[in-house]
């Protein structure tokens, strides 16, 4: 005998298990319908599990993807308990995912792999929007169905990005998938947006080579990978990839977020700019992800309305109006609407402004001009003050140091794509490799708030510092606070995006 569950879901075989429960296969009787049961039962869960934060994160599952509403996403039909159990209907997708996808069709061509890409990051656009992070994005968690639409499953595990949303997720426990997780996530617990952007990029990375980006035996071993490991490029395993798909790529499996995309719009941009020319017709492949494309642009427009006919005009009294004047003829206006020209055929989004190149000689030149200038004339400030005693006036010093070293770390940041505008960077012909990048970081985070906070400190414990043996201030008081916050703060917002928190000053 089969399972009713909320006496009007009939659970007629399961589908598949996964770490939030079980997903049947169930028949809805009161609307007549197949749909999707998940099942998340407390009494089988193994010992020393944590039954309340898997049941808190389960009933989450419910309101948080039926907040997200994109054709993208299974709709979510009904949530509540029966008996032990708590269950989720949602809407049934019938396809393979993607990991039986590419069994099937290895290699993947290109173009399809750009036509996932995109949809996934269509979703990815509404979900980040709504304040959701997957937290979990892979192969198995992502269907295609047989028109080629993708849908993105399982947001059970995401997480609000809302700061009064206090955490179900402990902090000792890993969410996710080591083989796709970013190393953020893996080695902090920090899931945000651009961590979602890094799992895209592990999905891509094995649609496009048929392997993982790292292998390891353990699960920790995969994780450390991912933390210190330059994946191999994707050129040298698949050639016919291209240059821009391979950067993009390069980009999402960056180490740190600040050198990923921007956001889940700036990845479905570039993707729909790398789009194949899409043509309607054609025959049709089962699970071809290009097939909504062409869809779309295969579409008929609707003909312009055709406007009804109008009405006779009744003569008018001739005393009413002057006898000079006739009434004038109605223009047809159906004609004129028929004839208007065809509205032009759809193209694909053109490349961001941002992804020009901004590395150029000239570009090199004037930034080396803006930061040396700077520097020179702040030793030559130094060199009067120590031998003339002269002090040279704050709006100079603003003028010639502090403007064009602004404009040059500007230029500095955009071209190497830093976090910050003072971050270490690369140094040579040669980049450091990712770890190197970030351990060089972390020095530069704790230099600047140790160094920062000792000169704060002393300037408030001692003031007397600041004062010569004759009487004289060697500095001004708020010249030295100055100092002190200049190097202070940058360290504090450092911090403060390492550890992903609301406010610099949030411990």
């Amino acid at each position: 005998m089969q399972r009713i569950v909320g006496d009007r879901y009939e659970l007629v075989r399961p589908l598949g298990r996964g770490g939030m429960g079980e997903v049947w296969l169930g028949r809805d009787h009161r609307l007549d319908r197949d749909v999707a049961v998940k099942l998340l039962r407390p009494s089988v869960l193994p010992v020393g599990a944590d039954v309340e934060t898997l049941i808190s994160r389960f009933s989450r599952e419910a309101r948080m993807t039926a907040k997200l509403e994109n054709p993208g996403v299974p709709a979510v039909y009904d949530a509540g308990t029966d008996e032990d159990d708590l269950y989720l209907v949602m809407q049934l997708i019938g396809g393979a995912d993607l990991a039986e996808f590419q069994a099937e069709n290895e290699p993947v061509p290109v173009g399809w792999v750009i036509a996932i890409g995109a949809q996934i990051a269509a979703v990815l656009v509404a979900a980040h929007a709504a304040g959701l992070v997957h937290r979990d994005l892979k192969p198995r968690n992502v269907m295609i169905t047989d028109n080629g639409e993708i849908k993105v499953l399982d947001f059970g595990i995401a997480l609000l990005r809302d700061v009064d949303m206090t955490r179900i997720t402990r902090t000792s426990e890993a969410v996710g998938t080591p083989a796709y997780m970013a190393p953020e996530q893996a080695m902090h617990g920090q899931s945000s947006p651009s961590s979602d952007l890094y799992s895209l990029g592990c999905v891509l990375y094995e649609l496009l080579t048929g392997r993982y980006v790292f292998e390891a035996n353990t699960a920790l071993a995969m994780m450390h990978r991912h933390y210190t490991d330059v994946p191999e490029p994707v050129l040298s395993l698949r050639p016919d990839t291209g240059q821009p798909l391979a950067d993009l790529v390069g980009r999402l499996l960056a180490k740190h977020p600040g050198h990923r995309p921007a956001s889940a719009g700036e990845v479905h941009d570039v993707l729909m700019s790398l789009m194949p020319p899409a043509r309607a017709g054609g025959p049709l492949i089962p699970m071809d992800p290009t097939r909504p494309f062409r869809d779309k642009l295969a579409t008929p427009r609707p003909p312009f309305r055709q406007l009804p006919t109008p009405p006779p005009v009744s003569p008018v009294d001739p005393p009413t109006l002057p006898a000079s004047r006739t009434p004038a003829p109605l223009m047809p206006v159906a004609p004129v609407l028929q004839s208007a020209p065809p509205m032009p055929t759809a193209r694909p989004y053109p490349p961001r402004a941002d992804l020009r190149p901004v590395d150029t000689p000239g570009r090199r030149l004037g930034e080396g001009v803006l930061l040396g200038f700077p520097c020179l004339v702040f030793g030559l400030a130094i060199d009067d003050l120590v031998r003339k005693g002269t002090v040279v006036e704050p709006y100079a010093m603003a003028l010639f140091v502090a403007l064009p070293l602004f404009f040059g770390l500007r230029m500095r940041k955009r071209r190497l794509r830093l976090p910050y505008h003072w971050s270490p960077g690369p140094f040579g012909r040669h980049a450091l490799p990712p770890r190197h990048t970030v351990l060089a970081e972390r020095v530069l985070e704790r230099f600047l708030l140790i160094f920062g906070a000792v000169v704060l400190i002393g300037l408030l414990a001692q003031p007397k510092l600041l004062i010569q043996d004759d009487g004289t201030r060697s500095i001004g008081v708020i010249g030295m606070l100055t100092v002190s916050l200049v190097i202070f703060v940058p360290g504090l917002l450092m911090r403060q995006r390492r550890l992903g928190r609301p406010y610099p000053w949030v411990p």
